[in-house]
């Protein structure tokens, strides 16, 4: 709700609110009210402009209100559109259909747009074949406010893009071309800035590792939500690459570029031909549909959770302070100590401390108690230690008897510090 209420301030246009769900026992429409004048949306009840409008999806209670609202809105505007024009408006959707090839959306916002008519849409061109308003009805023009869809586009253009008819197809085409160009020289200048960035930002670190994809979808509208929210996954170790996206099926070009640079393929609503399902079987490349973005999201921060390095935890399981040494024929020099904190265990890491310094990192060989071999002392318990190769061990050290753990990290979860690790009579506070 916030981040509408800043899109409508930066663009200057007004608010109408539809309060949803009255028809619920819980329904609260003061407690909205109350919220969005703390964003500086106010009723005009309360003394404000904006229209609140109490509505129902799930019963229509108040929908022709709304409508009412939106009308009443627009008279205020003074908004007026000139019907007896060449069309123009903007992209609602797109999508590649199987039988009918690319299907967009549109909304005419200014003239009439008529079948037969040849239109520019952002880098696509094309004649207009079919027009079907939004009961699917056959419609042979489309005037102001009315929304569309259109058949005949060349390929499918993206969400947003501005449409408008042309005098005929060569100056289509040429419009087309020439903001395509534009658009890949831009591509091209911004990978190799990035490019340079990305070199710089990584002198003297150690490689960063990239999950390498193609995406395909079934409607633009998809895939620009999911190749958006690649963009935003990862952080400084891992990250991922969306080396190309297209609406439409998965194709061999797909397939041998997947192949060419060790991606995976992703298909969200859509399914790979005949020829790419044998390239990406021969070659074990990864291939992956969903229907959920949530799910594609999920598996894709999961890989990347995989990718980064593992995290390193050391827990302190005992001290013991060495009181005498001895001499043993089979293992060499002995250390008679007491624990004093904890437990020492047999086979576990150990370190040597000399007044507070590390002076030996090795393992625990043997452990006796009275004559007998241990497994394990406890605190305040007398044992004798032996050392794997080391054997300058002096009273007053400290042996230090510790485990390493290997922790699997979260995205988002930054690597910490090593803190030091507490003794095992020590409580985190």
């Amino acid at each position: 709700t916030q981040e509408a209420v800043q899109h409508a301030r930066a663009a200057d246009v007004p608010l109408v609110v539809a309060v949803n769900k009255i028809d619920l026992e819980a329904a609260d429409p003061e407690r909205v009210k109350n919220e969005l004048s703390a964003l500086g949306v106010v009723p005009e009840d309360w003394g404000g402009t904006t229209q609140f409008v109490k509505v129902s999806a799930e019963t229509g209670e108040g929908i022709d209100t709304l409508l009412e609202a939106v009308i009443l809105q627009a008279e205020l505007l003074e908004l007026i559109a000139v019907p007896h024009a060449p069309g123009q408006g903007v992209v609602i959707e797109s999508r590649l259909d199987r039988g009918r090839g690319p299907v967009a959306t549109l909304l005419v916002q200014n003239g009439t747009l008529k079948r037969g008519d040849v239109i520019v849409a952002g880098e696509c061109f094309g004649r207009v074949r079919a027009l079907a308003n939004e009961r699917g009805e056959n419609v042979q023009e489309a005037p102001p406010s009315a929304p569309v869809e259109m058949l005949g586009l060349n390929s499918t253009p993206e969400a947003g893009d501005e449409f408008s008819a042309v005098a005929g197809e060569r100056q289509a085409r040429e419009v087309a071309d020439f903001r395509a160009g534009r658009s890949q020289a831009q591509r091209h200048a911004s990978q190799k800035v990035a490019s340079f960035e990305s070199m710089f930002a990584n002198l003297g670190q150690g490689e960063k590792r990239v999950l390498k994809l193609i995406v395909k979808a079934d409607v633009r509208g998809s895939l620009e939500a999911i190749t958006k929210a690649c963009a935003d996954i990862g952080n400084a170790e891992v990250s991922v690459n969306v080396l190309a996206s297209g609406v439409g099926g998965i194709t061999e070009s797909d397939a041998n570029m997947a192949m060419t640079y060790g991606a995976a393929v992703f298909g969200f609503n859509t399914r790979a031909d005949r020829a790419a399902k044998t390239i990406i079987e021969r070659e074990s490349i990864d291939l992956r549909y969903y229907s959920v973005i949530y799910e594609l999201l999920d598996d894709i921060k999961a890989i990347l959770e995989g990718m980064l390095a593992p995290e390193i935890r050391e827990e302190i399981l005992g001290v013991a302070e060495v009181r005498q040494v001895f001499h043993s024929p089979r293992f060499g020099q002995i250390a008679g100590c007491m624990v004093v904190d904890g437990t020492v265990a047999r086979n576990k890491s150990i370190r040597v401390l000399r007044d507070n310094v590390v002076i030996f990192e090795g393992e625990l060989e043997s452990l006796r108690r009275v004559k007998d071999d241990v497994t394990e002392v406890r605190n305040g318990l007398e044992c004798g230690i032996g050392v794997r190769n080391y054997n300058d061990v002096r009273v007053g050290d400290l042996i230090e008897v510790f485990e390493s753990r290997t922790v699997a990290r979260a995205l988002g979860a930054e690597l910490r510090p090593q803190e030091p690790a507490l003794a095992a009579s020590e409580t985190a506070v």
